[in-house]
């Protein structure tokens, strides 16, 4: 994986503990995207995640519009506090590519300690077996409003 670590529950369990890591749900949202005057996602499916997690649907996928590029970006910096040293646990579900995109595409922005945990939410919930309801984060829509 370019630029990050690849990881499994254990490692997942330790960062939390010891290094106040943030976890980031790359799952892709199922239904008709955000709603392009209020930037909430239209969900048709509902998800479930590890607890704790922020959910950034669809910013694993291969290209980003630069309305989700701006996304990605300015949440990692709000969660992080614009500290890019600061530890990412990067996942989807198990053997989701989205994951791995959205990890290699943080550490492009420069972030230095990105984890991908790709046995995402079906290796917690198999070894943990806690997840918990999840809630995308709201697109920007201000932000891509014409000047």
């Amino acid at each position: 994986m370019p630029g990050a670590t690849t990881i499994s529950v254990d490692d997942v369990r330790r960062l939390l503990k010891d290094e106040r890591a943030v976890l980031v749900d790359a799952m892709p949202a199922e239904g008709a995207g955000p709603d392009p005057k209020t930037g909430a996602w239209r969900l048709s499916k509902k998800r479930e995640h590890i607890p704790g997690s922020i959910w950034l649907p669809d910013v694993g996928k291969g290209v980003l519009s630069p309305a989700m590029d701006r996304y990605f970006r300015t949440n990692l910096d709000r969660i992080t506090q614009g500290d890019q040293a600061r530890a990412l646990i990067i996942y989807c579900l198990a053997d989701c590519w989205m994951g791995w995109n959205a990890a290699k595409r943080a550490a492009a922005y420069g972030y230095t300690r990105v984890y991908w945990f790709p046995g995402g939410t079906d290796d917690w919930r198999d070894w943990e077996g806690t997840l918990e309801p999840a809630a995308p984060v709201p697109l920007d829509v201000s932000a891509a409003a014409p000047n």
